[in-house]
């Protein structure tokens, strides 16, 4: 057996494991069987979802996610226009350029003194802080690339994944 077909079959097994744990835990959230299907399971989450997602805007356990959604929205517009220091009722186009200048100033402000980087700059700055972020978490090096800290994460996970599967 190769490395890659037996690299295949130790993430088959893996996902094959995950699926009938994660099937017993969410049945169990939703108040199905640990037997029923995805598909019944699903029905039940949905409804229980759309309920709690309609509470946290403000709604009835059994609006529509229509109703949800607009509501959802309205929030958002208002939060979004708050923040950009803009008026509610301004249009989506409006409250974008004043996010816009007011984010761009902020980050990069923040991250140089300067306050009129172009979006690229600021991608560039921000785009290696991750990588050396994330790396840093995955046990690499700050100045990895994404490959080598792709196959650290993925190292960890399988880790991971192997001892929450021993935990039953």
């Amino acid at each position: 057996m190769t490395e890659e077909s037996t690299n295949k079959a130790e993430w088959k097994q893996i996902l094959k494991d995950i699926d009938a744990k994660i099937r017993k835990e969410v049945a169990g959230v939703v108040g199905a069987d640990a037997t029923d299907t995805w598909e019944t399971i699903g029905s039940k989450m949905e409804q229980k979802v759309r309920a709690e997602t309609s509470k946290g805007v403000g709604g009835e356990p059994d609006e529509e996610w229509e109703q949800i959604g607009e509501r959802f929205k309205h929030k958002i517009k208002s939060g979004i226009a708050k923040v950009a220091d803009a008026d509610e009722s301004d249009d989506w186009n409006t409250i974008g350029k004043k996010m816009d200048s007011k984010v761009r100033s902020e980050i990069s402000t923040g991250m140089s003194g300067e306050t009129e980087e172009s979006w690229e700059q600021i991608g560039r700055r921000t785009e290696k802080g991750v990588r050396s972020g994330v790396g840093e978490l995955a046990g690499a090096d700050p100045d990895d690339d994404w490959e080598t800290v792709g196959r650290k994460i993925e190292e960890k996970i399988k880790n991971a994944l192997r001892d929450w599967l021993k935990e039953d």
